[in-house]
C-alpha cells in the first residue's frame, strides 16, 4: 500500500470539491439557522432545507468524485500511474465519504449546540436528529455502494429515491412512536431504549455498506 499515493489523491479529490463542498457546508448551516426563527413554519421550511441540502450533497459527491471519472475518463489516466488498486480505492471512497461528512457533521453540531443554547429549543429533540442524520448518512452509504458496483447514474438515481421514500416512511413511524414523539418536547435529554436499538441498527447497516462498497472495489480485476 502507497500511502503517499493515497495522500495525493485524496487531497487532489478533497481540493477538485472544496467550493461544493463549502457551498453545502454553508447551505446546511443557513438551513439550522432557519429552524431558530419564530413561529412553526420557519422551523418546518429549516428542516426540510436540511434534508434536501444532506440529499443533494451526497448524490452530487458521488456524481462528481466516483461516477463522473469513469464517464470522462479521468479514471484511465489515473489508473495508468505508478499507483494499485487498492491505493486508489482508499483515497477514492474515503474522499467521497469525508466531503459528505463536512456538511453532515456540520449541520448535526450546529443543531446539538442549539439545543443546548437557545432558550426554545427542546433538549429532548436530539435523540431524534440522531436518529435523522444516521439515517441519512446510511442512506448515502447505500447510494456509494450502488455507485461502485453498478458504476450507473440511472440505478444510484434509483436508490436516492427509494432512500428518500423509505425516508419519509422513517419520520412517519418516528412521530408515531410514543417513546421517541414525546421526546421532541421534553425539556430533559434521554436515551430511551427504542432510540439506542434504531441508532445500534443505523450503524451496522452504515458499517456494511462501507465495508460491501469497499471490498467489491478491491476485487475488481481493473477500473478501466
Amino acid at each position: 500500500m502507497n500511502t503517499q499515493a493515497i495522500q495525493i489523491l485524496f487531497l487532489k479529490d478533497l481540493f477538485l470539491s472544496r467550493w461544493p463542498m463549502f457551498g453545502y457546508l454553508v447551505g446546511g448551516l443557513l438551513s439550522v439557522m432557519v429552524t431558530c426563527l419564530p413561529g412553526e413554519s420557519a422551523g418546518f421550511v429549516g428542516f426540510i432545507l436540511m434534508i434536501t441540502v444532506t440529499i443533494a450533497a451526497g448524490i452530487h459527491l458521488i456524481g462528481a468524485l466516483l461516477l463522473g471519472e469513469s464517464i470522462d475518463m479521468t479514471r484511465t489516466f489515473i489508473m495508468s500511474l505508478p499507483i494499485s488498486l487498492l491505493d486508489y480505492s482508499l483515497a477514492k471512497i474515503s474522499v467521497v465519504l469525508v466531503a459528505f461528512l463536512i456538511p453532515w457533521f456540520g449541520m448535526l453540531a450546529c443543531l446539538t449546540i442549539i439545543t443546548f443554547v437557545v432558550p426554545e429549543a427542546k433538549p429532548g429533540i436530539l435523540p431524534f436528529l440522531v436518529l435523522l442524520f444516521l439515517f441519512m448518512l446510511g442512506g448515502f452509504c447505500l447510494q456509494l455502494f450502488t455507485a461502485v458496483v453498478t458504476e450507473s447514474v440511472g440505478w444510484t438515481i434509483v436508490v436516492l429515491v427509494l432512500g428518500n421514500v423509505t425516508l419519509n416512511l422513517f419520520l412517519k413511524m418516528l412521530y408515531e412512536h410514543p417513546a421517541i414523539s414525546k421526546l421532541n418536547k421534553s425539556e430533559v435529554l434521554s436515551w430511551p431504549p427504542v432510540v439506542l436499538q434504531i441508532i445500534a441498527i443505523e450503524a451496522i447497516v452504515i458499517l456494511i455498506a462501507l465495508g460491501l462498497t469497499f471490498m467489491f472495489q478491491i476485487r475488481r480485476k481493473d477500473l478501466v
